[in-house]
């Protein structure tokens, strides 16, 4: 008996139709980076290392050939096309929902063994728990998970995973259970990681090395902390500034999305900047958010309110003004 896939509504460009067929088609899928520090790209991956990265996923999780895999997301994007790619490796139920920010509003069915959203999906669900389906594990990928969103998800007892990863690793390398300790990423199956002159190095035997853009703190070979983007770097008054580590901090204050950036600065240099996606009554609200801030140099010298800020299309904020 074939197993049972459901679309219930096409997904932005590309449908599940068409994502099938490329598969049967061609050895190389062609994917798309998310073009969140730059213009998106097309790369190709064999369908061979999908197929491995969706084993370590299957393997990671126990899902079997009775479960059922569902996503929210896009197939334009590796989050969609692997959870598709999942399902081809394992022979499982999957469906597939068009992506909105009410994510499984009209699902009736079966328990949901792997469900994948991006963050603000998840808040959704957050929001409608007591009429949600039975769900076992959740993947939260796309964009950074604020600290009052990890905070919600904990206390809910829901069992999420933040992954990381990216296109050109066919998804998640790594991922860690949402909690509020902070626990380190670990690493699927055999790959490593290691430090490469303060990046992240990506082993992956038997496929590739790739020295990413990320800052990370390696624990281990299999265990790490990302600190955040090598590219985003600010050095202001001389001292090097992960705005990263900035969001950190400011996201357990401020409830609205908000990025950290620089401007030129006569005097430091490059001055701190943070970017918010609210209204000029929350400029005092801000402003005291930022004075918490213990360290004066991790404190942003201006603030800059918008009506809406850039995302790709999976949601990560675009860093610019």
């Amino acid at each position: 008996m074939m197993p049972s896939i459901v679309l219930t509504g096409e997904v932005e460009d590309m449908t599940y139709e068409e994502l099938a067929v490329q598969w049967r088609t061609y050895d190389r899928i062609p994917c798309h980076t998310s073009g969140s520090t730059g213009m998106p790209k097309e790369i190709l991956l064999s369908k061979t290392e999908m197929l491995n990265s969706a084993r370590r996923t299957v393997e990671y999780f126990g899902i079997n050939e009775n479960d059922l895999l569902y996503s929210c997301i896009s197939p334009d994007y590796i989050g969609g096309k692997m959870m598709f790619v999942r399902q081809q490796y394992i022979g499982c139920e999957f469906q597939w929902e068009e992506p909105t920010n009410r994510p499984l509003e009209k699902y009736e069915g079966k328990t949901i063994s792997l469900l994948s959203v991006v963050p603000s999906q998840m808040i959704y669900i957050l929001d409608n728990l007591a009429t949600m389906p039975e769900i076992r594990n959740i993947l939260v990928g796309g964009s950074a998970i604020p600290a009052t969103l990890r905070k919600r998800i904990y206390d809910s007892g829901v069992n999420a995973f933040e992954s990381y990863g990216m296109t050109e690793t066919a998804s998640h390398i790594a991922l860690r259970k949402i909690d509020m300790l902070s626990a380190p990423f670990k690493t699927l199956g055999n790959i490593t990681v290691e430090d490469d002159n303060g990046a992240l190095r990506i082993n992956m035997p038997g496929w590739q090395t790739i020295v990413t853009n990320d800052a990370a703190e390696i624990l281990s070979p299999t265990e790490f902390h990302i600190l955040g983007r090598l590219d985003n770097i600010i050095i202001s008054g001389g001292k090097k500034i992960n705005p990263e580590k900035v969001e950190e901090i400011l996201s357990s204050k401020l409830d609205f999305p908000f990025f950290i950036t620089s401007l030129p600065d006569e005097k430091w240099g490059e001055r701190l900047v943070i970017v918010a996606q609210t209204d000029n009554k929350n400029i005092e609200f801000i402003q005291e958010a930022c004075n918490s801030i213990e360290d004066g140099f991790l404190r942003p010298k201006q603030i800059i309110i918008k009506e809406k800020l850039s995302l790709t299309p999976n949601g990560k904020i675009i860093r610019k003004i």
